[in-house]
């Protein structure tokens, strides 16, 4: 599934569906299936590039990220700078030493300007499209309920001309609660 996400200025004509919606003056929609029935599922989903600011701000706490894995899927094209050069992600989003997100992304680097700022300067892949000053687009791709509504998850992607990150998220049972990461 494919969600409906439309941008429009007052003058009619369409808008990208990129951070910057959250800057302009235009009015946006977002048709979600009706499955998702609690506001903060839907902002959740829609987060776009900046869930762990929302889950911060929901949980009235501070959300770090615990990367687990970030490798190259073939590590000769570092070397030979040969591109695309992509990265295999797995971290979790934690507060309160519980995690919140599990995520598993693809970070597809499309040129050398991207590569060189991950390779050669260091640049984190979850920093590099705030340091080449970049607006992607956000696409959700999917969106799915657990069996008994407790959890869900979603699949989107962030691209520019430089960069392709594709990224499945999975929510753990209960994580709405607002108390969810008071429990210890």
């Amino acid at each position: 599934m494919v969600v409906q996400y439309c941008a429009s200025a007052k003058n009619g004509k369409a808008e990208p569906n990129h951070f910057g919606d959250v800057m302009s003056q235009r009015e946006t929609s977002c048709m979600l299936p009706a499955v998702f029935k609690t506001p903060v599922q839907r902002i959740m989903l829609m987060a776009n590039g900046n869930l762990q600011r929302v889950l911060s701000a929901y949980y009235n706490l501070p959300v770090s990220v615990e990367v687990l894995f970030n490798e190259p899927e073939e590590p000769w094209r570092l070397k030979e700078h040969k591109l695309p050069i992509r990265y295999c992600r797995d971290i979790n989003l934690v507060c309160n030493r519980i995690v919140v997100c599990s995520a598993q992304s693809t970070v597809d680097l499309l040129t050398t300007k991207a590569a060189d700022l991950v390779i050669s300067k260091g640049v984190g892949i979850g920093q590099l499209f705030r340091y080449m000053n970049v607006l992607p687009t956000f696409t959700l791709l999917e969106a799915h309920l657990s069996d008994h509504n407790a959890s869900f998850e979603r699949l989107y992607e962030l691209r520019s001309d430089d960069v392709v990150c594709t990224i499945a998220e999975k929510f753990p049972d209960g994580m709405l609660d607002p108390d969810f990461c008071r429990r210890l």
